[in-house]
């Protein structure tokens, strides 16, 4: 059995096959252009470059896949009209311009929503930006016959079909956790009209078939199965093997942490880690972030006209020392736990001693503290997580996983395939062709890692309680 994955991401798109054992074969990406602005995007590349990918794919294959399965970027705001095409470039989760609208929900449902979506209302999320839509482009608004995420535009390009699904809907916050469908007495409260929100069907269902037309454009098979898929904060959690024992650390642009628990958990954490449907029906997804995690290196390796390898080279040549200055990475929001999404970075402690190569490895340490934060919090909450998965670059480059080895309590483990939402996706399709029968099973025959120990560092904790004191005085 095989199956093709994809992944939309706002950088980049991703391609690979997969059979049921987890191999992965035939890996094909491509970068997107982010020119026009950081934070927008032509949806239609995501369809083109999809397109361009599958092709190259399908064509060294030898024999038919069983289906196609998405993922993709999350809390986009894109309007289709009636005949699918985009009323306007997509407005990605990094637009914090709705930040008006946010306030005005926190202000008139207060704990409701927390209660209903899991979350509070912030700039990221779909619905403020849908409001905001409606208030100062009114014309797009009513043009638009479907508000989409990546996944499901591609989806619709491919099938025709307008759908979505829990995890994707839950990061709209409109969707009722419980119910796992539109809150339509929030939305009409809003003057939204639900018609213009997308079916919500299980992550593990098939949606709908290859037309002949995406066949063309393709070169998939005309009939293939094209399976609802999960968006990214899910799929990197089912592909990195995120259980009630797991959590899973990730480090690019934003800093994640990544955990499962039963929706009885929900009131606790709710408020203080993001709260999201999963593709696991039975469990709630939890979110830990700091949105500057990775972007904070290369923000600081630009200051200071050194490359990406430079700035790993020079974080990994000096000691993680409790002498380290301490760098509060929220450059763009602190994220949770505080749920603040305005600037606040800094450095505390600086000395005329201090090395450039000091900072580096300060910059390292102090963007994953606001993720330990987030791990502790969850087992205070929802019970112990003996068990780290480490991912992008807290896996890919030394300096990183070193330190988070220093700073986390928990065992650590390495993926032996770090394309944790492309391996996630396809976990989700197996289950949805009948080969596994939930995530557990699929997770356990198709992900393997190795353990990691990395160096101690005494001083870890001691430096970690700085950044608490000195994050604590910043507000």
């Amino acid at each position: 059995m095989k199956i093709i994955a994809v992944d939309i991401g706002t950088s980049r798109i991703k391609t690979a096959l997969f059979d049921e054992t987890g191999r992965m074969s035939g890996l094909r990406s491509r970068r997107l252009d982010r020119a026009a602005s950081p934070e927008t995007q032509d949806a239609e590349q995501w369809f083109t470059v999809t397109a361009g990918l599958l092709r190259e794919l399908t064509a060294g294959l030898a024999d038919t896949p069983d289906a196609v399965v998405m993922t993709g970027n999350m809390h986009a705001l894109l309007g289709i009209d009636a005949a699918g095409n985009p009323v306007a470039p997509a407005v990605l989760w990094s637009d914090n311009s709705a930040q008006e609208e946010s306030d005005a929900l926190n202000r008139r449902y207060g704990n409701g929503l927390l209660r209903l979506c899991g979350n509070r209302a912030i700039p990221v999320f779909t619905l403020p930006k849908i409001m905001r839509m409606k208030k100062e482009h009114a014309e797009l608004y009513r043009r638009s016959a479907f508000f989409l995420q990546s996944k499901d535009f591609v989806t619709f390009r491919l099938t025709g079909q307008a759908v979505t699904d829990p995890t994707d809907a839950s990061g709209v916050l409109a969707m009722d956790l419980d119910s796992k469908q539109w809150s339509e007495s929030l939305l009409r409260d809003l003057a939204i009209d639900p018609a213009k929100m997308p079916p919500i069907l299980p992550s593990a269902s098939v949606c709908g078939k290859v037309t002949a037309a995406a066949s063309a454009t393709t070169g998939l098979p005309a009939g293939l199965p094209v399976i609802t898929g999960c968006g990214d904060l899910a799929s990197a959690a089912a592909g990195s093997g995120v259980n009630e024992r797991t959590l899973s650390l990730t480090l690019g642009t934003a800093g994640q942490l990544l955990g499962t628990g039963a929706p009885a958990c929900r009131d606790k954490i709710a408020g203080k880690l993001f709260v999201f449907a999963h593709a696991d029906p039975g469990s709630d997804l939890y979110l830990g972030s700091v949105p500057a995690g990775g972007f904070s290196f290369e923000w600081f390796a630009g200051r200071h006209n050194l490359s990406m390898p430079d700035f790993f080279r020079l974080a990994e040549s000096v000691p993680l020392s409790a002498d380290l200055p301490i760098f509060l990475p929220y450059l763009l929001g602190r994220g949770a736990p505080s749920m603040d999404y305005r600037a606040a970075g800094a450095w505390l402690g600086l000395s005329a001693h201090h090395t450039l190569a000091d900072l580096c490895r300060a910059a390292v340490f102090g963007a994953l503290c606001p993720l330990r934060q987030c791990a502790d919090l969850l087992e205070e909450t929802a019970g112990a997580r003996p068990e780290l998965i480490l991912q992008a670059l807290a896996c890919r480059e030394t300096a990183v996983r070193e330190t988070a080895a220093a700073l986390f309590r928990q065992d650590k483990f390495l993926p032996e395939n770090g394309e944790a939402s492309l391996l996630g996706a396809a976990v989700t399709g197996f289950i949805a062709l009948g080969a596994y029968p939930d995530l557990n099973a699929a997770a356990a025959a198709m992900i393997r890692r190795t353990p990691y120990a990395g160096p101690a560092s005494d001083d870890a904790e001691e430096l970690y309680r700085r950044f608490l004191d000195s994050a604590a005085r910043i507000g």
